[in-house]
């Protein structure tokens, strides 16, 4: 009776735990109520050892997939727990193995999913293969959906979700041998010859190398070289800038500077449009030197900045009257020191008369100059003729209160050096072309009042701006 059943594939389900075997039955032992697989299949993977022996009291459910001698038969029992007839198992039971090829279904089944499996017994894939609902006999009824609840399974289907696993993820990824297949050599080269038929010229030094993408702002159009000394004077100075783009600055003497404006003058940029181009300038910078964007907003209004204005009774100071006016006007709170004088210029009383329409403080004592550190000061004491002033009471006075007062300093249109500069100043802004000034004069800055390029010519300067799309620009010692 049991030799009837050798050969024929089974399907055991030894529960949860042990999970469900499927082979072919290569021994039956009735006496110690045993039965062998060979080939056997744990939760649809082949188990590493070719044959698997099961005890009656482990096995709780037994299928008889495939019978060897092609009888009609169903089922067999091998312990108490097996009918006669397939046990109907709920759809998302583990120990359900058989899948059905139905209209609501997919189209292929699980037996055909491993179909080429190694070493998986022909007759159990033509099994799997084969069967659908037309082939299952009369005593076999449709699983009931069970254990479904709101779309999902309460018990995971191993059989499902535990499949396709490769033992081969278990080995690390090898970085460095898969690295050394790869050819940078070769690769590079048909790179070469591929930009080579485009017409694109092969790599070489950087001076040669043609970019193979642009910036939006770069022309892809060939370009002259650049030449980085575009402003030529007929007698340089002691000193050479350079701009952030590398465009060499010269200086200038003061000679050559006054020449340049009494030109510019007589061809209609006169003093007073000077002194508002050097105001507009100089009170720019200065709005960036305070916080710029960042202070300067209506969240603080009751904060704002202090700037004490040093001015002497000259075209300087002039000029640092109108750039007063202009911060003024920014709802900067300024503090204009000048000097009483029984005469003054007709520019420096112009330019006091707007900056008093503008709320500004004016003082002509040092003793009435906050005691408090200010934000800046703007130096407008010294000038580039009349030297004698440093001797007078007042200057001495006005530079002595700003180097005590740790507010930063920045100096507007300062001699030339060997003058001598009583303030030490952290930024110095120099007109049209920039003057040898000395080492305190600080870091220097250029800017641009209107001066037209003929205007230079006449000079004997040529001259190409080196402002670009900006009014003041920062020089460095070359």
């Amino acid at each position: 009776m049991a030799a009837d059943w050798l050969g024929s594939l089974v399907s055991i389900n030894c529960g949860p735990t042990l999970g469900v075997y499927q082979g072919e039955v290569s021994s039956v032992d009735q006496s110690s109520q045993t039965i062998s697989l060979r080939q056997p299949f744990h939760n649809g993977i082949k188990c590493p050892v070719p044959e698997v022996t099961f005890s009656a009291i482990d096995i709780k459910e037994l299928k008889i997939l495939d019978i060897k001698n092609g009888n009609a038969r169903n089922s067999s029992s091998v312990s108490t727990k097996v009918s006669s007839a397939p046990v109907a198992v709920p759809k998302g039971d583990p120990r359900s193995v058989e899948k059905v090829n139905s209209p609501q279904h997919c189209s292929k089944s699980y037996g055909e999913r491993h179909l080429d499996v190694p070493g998986q017994p022909k007759g159990f894939r033509r099994r799997h293969n084969s069967w659908s609902s037309s082939s299952r006999g009369a005593n076999q009824v449709t699983p009931k959906k069970n254990g479904v609840k709101n779309g999902q399974m309460k018990h995971r289907d191993d059989e499902c979700f535990g499949d396709g696993m490769d033992d081969g993820l278990d080995t690390d990824f090898d970085f460095e041998g898969n690295l050394a297949l790869f050819d940078k050599a070769a690769v590079f080269s048909e790179i070469d010859i591929s930009e080579r038929r485009n017409g694109a010229r092969s790599r070489g030094t950087p001076q040669e190398q043609t970019p193979s993408r642009y910036r939006h702002d770069e022309n892809i159009l060939e370009a002259k070289p650049i030449v980085y000394r575009q402003i030529t004077v007929p007698q340089p100075g002691a000193k050479e800038y350079c701009t952030d783009s590398g465009l060499v600055v010269p200086s200038i003497s003061y000679e050559l500077h006054k020449r340049l404006l009494t030109v510019a003058e007589r061809h209609g940029l006169s003093l007073e449009r000077r002194l508002e181009m050097t105001g507009v300038c100089a009170s720019q910078m200065a709005l960036t030197l305070l916080g710029g964007p960042n202070r300067f907003t209506p969240k603080n209004l009751h904060q704002r900045p202090t700037v004490a204005l040093l001015c002497g009774p000259h075209v300087q100071g002039a000029q640092g009257i109108s750039c007063g006016r202009h911060l003024s006007n920014h709802e900067v709170e300024v503090i204009l020191f000048l000097p009483n004088f029984v005469k003054m210029l007709d520019s420096v009383t112009s330019e006091l008369t707007l900056f008093n329409k503008t709320g500004g403080k004016q003082v002509s004592s040092i003793k009435d100059l906050p005691d408090t550190p200010v934000d800046l000061i703007i130096n407008c004491l010294d000038c580039h003729e009349n030297t004698f002033l440093m001797d007078q009471p007042w200057y001495r006075a006005a530079a002595d209160w700003a180097n005590q007062n740790r507010a930063p300093v920045l100096s507007l249109d300062p001699p030339v050096s060997g003058q001598g500069q009583a303030v030490e100043a952290k930024w110095s802004l120099s007109l049209c072309l920039p003057l040898p000034l000395a080492e305190g004069a600080g870091r220097v800055y250029l800017c641009d009042i209107g001066v037209p390029r003929q205007v230079f010519q006449e000079v004997g300067i040529k001259y190409h701006s080196p402002f670009g799309c900006k009014f003041v620009i920062p020089l460095h010692s070359a």
